[in-house]
Order: structure tokens, then C-alpha cells, then sequence
């Protein structure tokens, strides 16, 4: 009989020990986010993790606001329901830094609390009213507020009760205080060419007289000229060229339904 202790043969090729080399083991560590340092302690914790709503009934309140005022004065705290955490915020960082070594991971009823330092709360008093803008923006304010010191009550001038500008005016004072400008306008072949359109078109008796020409003037010879007519000497003219008036195509009869 075989010795059934004696373990079967094994072919050399398949010894356990292989000679080959081995791929070293290597970790991608890209994917892991950054560390994040905890925040410095300050005088406000976040008390979290309260997944038990039973701890925000008003007499489970009262028994943890306790707790905590029995260790050191609180400056505020404000349960946060809907976000499963209190604020509670003290006088001074130590304070803070014991409630903190005190309660956190201590269980709360069934939930196991984890506490976490919050951003600073001012403690001095400050006034959170709106300021009232400043006195040069005051009048920019609908309904105005009442006027500064020493503002005074004025009557408002009349409407302007001048036609033209000053600049127009002046230059329609002077067309008759310048002889000169006709022999001007006369050595002008704009103007003449100007007045013989005018003549052409039947009116008689007007002068033209320049008031503006951007060349003489020192300004950009892309501007426009300012020419002034005078036409109180012309008689009017029928405005259709030899008195004649078309006579207008009459509208055709309507024919009424009933009619038909």
C-alpha cells in the first residue's frame, strides 16, 4: 500500500517559488482630496450631527442650554432645526474650548454629537440701523427729505421768452447793419449759383445773405453753410405751375346688398 502521507509529485515547472520578477506595488494618490486643517478655535461651535429630532423639543432645549450655562456663561444659542445643529457662541475662546472637550462625541440622547469651532462672534455692540446717505445725495431721494440748513425759498424765472438764440439773433441784427456782405456774397459762386436756382424757381424780391462758412470761419470744410433768405418782399405764388388744379378721379357707386 502507498504511504498516504507522502505528498503526490510536481512537475518542475510548477514549484511555488517562482524565480521571475515581481511588478513593485504601486498608489495612485490623485484622486485623494487634500488635507484640510481644522479651524483655529474661536468663541462659536457648531454642535452637529443631532439626527434625533426629539433634542429640538423645546424641554430638551432648556435641558442642554443648561448643561452648557452650568460650565460657562453663554452669549448666545440658537438651535437650527431643519440643519440637525445648535449655535452657541461664549464670552471668550477658553470658554469654548471647554464646552468643545466636554461634549464632543458625548452621546445626546440618541445621537452622538460631533462639535466643531464656527466663525468668530462679535460680542461688542454695534449699530446695525441703516445710516442715513450723505447730505450731497439727499435731494436724490424720492420724496425729497427736508432742505439743509439755510436753504431758502426762490421763485422760479419766467419761460424763455426769446425766439432765437443770442448767437442767431445777433447774426439777424446785423444783415441789414452790413453792406458789406452783399458784395461779399455777390464774389461767392456758391450763393450765386444759389440764387439763380432761386430764380429759376419764380420767386423775386429775396436776398441771401451768409451767416455761416465753415472756410472763412477757421472750421472743417465738411461742415454745412448757414445761408439766411429773406423773403419778406416776395409776393406769393401759387404753388402748382401754371394755375392749374387736377381734378380728382371720382369714387365709383356702391352697390348695397339689398340692391342686388
Amino acid at each position: 500500500m502507498a504511504d498516504p502521507t507522502t505528498s503526490p509529485p510536481t512537475s518542475p515547472g510548477s514549484s511555488p517559488k517562482s524565480k521571475g520578477t515581481r511588478t513593485p506595488l504601486s498608489l495612485d494618490l490623485s484622486s485623494v482630496p487634500p488635507l484640510t486643517s481644522p479651524s483655529p478655535p474661536s468663541n462659536t461651535l457648531l454642535i452637529t450631527n443631532l439626527l434625533d429630532e426629539s433634542i429640538f423639543h423645546p424641554t430638551s432645549l432648556l435641558q442642554i442650554r443648561t448643561l452648557i450655562s452650568n460650565h460657562t456663561p453663554l452669549h448666545s444659542f440658537a438651535p437650527l432645526k431643519s440643519f440637525r445643529r445648535i449655535i452657541v457662541s461664549f464670552y471668550t475662546i477658553p470658554d469654548a474650548i471647554t464646552i468643545h472637550n466636554l461634549l464632543d462625541n458625548a452621546p445626546i440622547m440618541a445621537s452622538r454629537a460631533r462639535i466643531y469651532f464656527g466663525e468668530p462672534t462679535p460680542i461688542e455692540i454695534t449699530d446695525q440701523h441703516l445710516q442715513a446717505p450723505q447730505s450731497q445725495k439727499m435731494f436724490f431721494i424720492s420724496p425729497p427729505p427736508s432742505p439743509p440748513f439755510g436753504w431758502e425759498v426762490r421763485n422760479e424765472g419766467p419761460p424763455n421768452k426769446e425766439v432765437h438764440a443770442e448767437d442767431l439773433a445777433s447774426a439777424l441784427a446785423g444783415l441789414r447793419q452790413r453792406p458789406e456782405a452783399a458784395a461779399m456774397d455777390a464774389s461767392d459762386p456758391q450763393i450765386e449759383r444759389e440764387r439763380g436756382g432761386d430764380e429759376g424757381s419764380g420767386r423775386s424780391g429775396s436776398s441771401t445773405t451768409m451767416v455761416y462758412q465753415p472756410e472763412r470761419h477757421g472750421g472743417s470744410p465738411g461742415l454745412p453753410a448757414v445761408v439766411v433768405e429773406d423773403t419778406t418782399g416776395s409776393e406769393g405764388e401759387s404753388p402748382v405751375e401754371g394755375g392749374k388744379i387736377l381734378a380728382h378721379t371720382a369714387r365709383p357707386p356702391v352697390e348695397l346688398m339689398q340692391d342686388s
